[in-house]
């Protein structure tokens, strides 16, 4: 009989997944809580690694045909000044490309069921594991949206893009669903459609709903969202003859700006800053023209191209501490629900992509318990290294605001050796496929 699995979220990550199960031989069907599937940010830099892991899931040729592939020019200061010059071995290069583009590759030819927003999640430890689902999600531009996010931020902590927990499980809740006590361990969702609930029932429950993930939030009750203490604004202009070929990084006082090609002859820009959590503008536009606007000539003028579409604004939050395990009888987290971290490696994505292959090869070659065991074994502890170096590197970029530190830091970068610098990336770019035999 072919195993069956529900994938709750229709981002990178849970269409990766989707993918990823299905060559392994699993029926899959993939919730998505917003109304529409539409793309939240602008660009992506895949990486060896992370091309390695879509090539495993099928998809690396389409990336490679639709990405700029381009290589570090350097790090320089806010003025412009050079820090350390970009490596020039093809191991360093990156494909880049808008998420949108990414998104359609991974989602060719898929059926995304929308309007369903997980609103509870039970495990399989005695019975079916369930996740609730409430059919007919708002709109995430609606009031009652932008009321959430809000809240969010009044508790530190909170839910994006309509995947709002109505009820989530307090100290001293039973966590199994008892009804299910005695019936085969299967996973099962309850869904919401109008005023009605619906039972869907499945053999696996793949959470890959971001960093606000309900699948997490009811099994991992435990586990908390911090704010970082800086802001990111993203945008994407067409190119201009001061753009780069390359992946440029400035770094300044408290800040850090970037930019690289990506498809359609488009430049995709970055702007990470020290903000207190909140401070959205009216203008995010000029709110980013404001914060860089003594940086060098090129930060500048890309901002400035930019239109009031195309920039958007998120605060930077990860997860407060790693998580020991991904997964629960019969239900597995991936990507940002698993191990969200600050996107100072630039490694988020490429990471959900190790996820979504590295599952879908042991779901094929094992039984579905073994293989969340053996994902754990694969899995928790690279992660969880790439998750304390990002909060490190944090310390050294956008949190650094003392002038004296700031000026060790750059200084350092000066006395870097280029072979160092390419060594120490070894371990980040080397994901092997499960089935890999040295």
């Amino acid at each position: 009989m072919t195993q069956t699995a529900i994938i709750v979220g229709a981002g990178l990550g849970g269409l990766a997944a989707a993918r990823g199960l299905e060559a392994a031989g699993w029926q899959v069907r993939v919730l998505e809580a917003a109304p529409a599937v539409r793309s939240v940010g602008a660009g992506i830099s895949i990486t060896e690694n992370g091309l390695a892991a879509l090539d495993a899931l099928g998809v690396g040729d389409a990336v490679r045909e639709r990405a700029v592939r381009a290589l570090p020019e350097g790090i320089f200061t806010d003025q412009g000044s050079p820090l350390h010059r970009g490596f020039q071995l093809d191991s360093s290069a990156i494909h880049a490309i808008h998420r949108s583009t990414l998104l359609d590759a991974l989602r060719e030819g898929r059926e995304i069921e929308t309007g369903m927003r997980v609103v509870g999640v039970t495990d399989g430890a005695s019975g079916r594991p369930s996740v609730t689902i409430e059919h007919g999600a708002a709109d995430p531009d609606s009031a009652d949206a932008r009321d959430e996010r809000q809240r969010r931020r009044d508790r530190a902590r909170g839910t994006k893009l309509g995947r709002r927990i109505h009820r989530a499980l307090e100290p001293g809740d039973d966590p199994i669903d008892r009804r299910a006590e005695g019936r085969a361990s299967r996973a099962q969702v309850r869904a919401v459609e109008a005023a009605r609930f619906e039972t869907i029932e499945a053999d696996l429950v793949v959470g890959a709903d971001g960093i606000d993930s309900a699948v997490r939030k009811a099994l991992w009750p435990k586990a908390r969202t911090d704010y970082s203490g800086a802001t990111c604004w993203y945008g994407v202009v067409q190119a201009e003859a001061d753009s780069p070929s390359g992946v440029r990084q400035y770094l300044g006082r408290g800040a850090e700006f970037g930019m690289e090609p990506i498809d359609g002859g488009r430049v995709y820009w970055w702007g990470m800053a020290h903000a207190r959590m909140g401070r959205s503008s009216r203008d995010e536009l000029e709110a980013a023209r404001a914060r860089f606007d003594t940086w060098a000539p090129e930060v500048r003028d890309h901002i400035a191209a930019t239109p009031q579409a195309g920039i958007v604004r998120r605060d930077l939050w990860s997860l407060a501490t790693p998580l020991r395990s991904f997964h629960r009888p019969g239900v597995v987290l991936l990507g940002d629900a698993a191990h969200a971290m600050l996107p100072t490696l630039g490694q988020g994505g490429n990471l959900t992509f190790e996820d979504a292959a590295t599952l879908g090869i042991l779901l094929e070659d094992h039984s579905r318990d073994e293989a969340l065991r053996q994902y754990d074994r694969e899995r928790v502890g690279r992660t969880q290294r790439f998750q304390q170096l990002s909060h490190r590197l944090a310390r050294t970029t956008v949190q650094a605001r003392n002038p004296v530190l700031v000026a060790a830091r750059n200084g350092a970068f000066n006395l870097m050796p280029t072979m160092l610098a390419e060594l120490a990336g070894d371990w980040m770019l080397g994901w092997r496929s499960p089935r890999h035999v040295d």
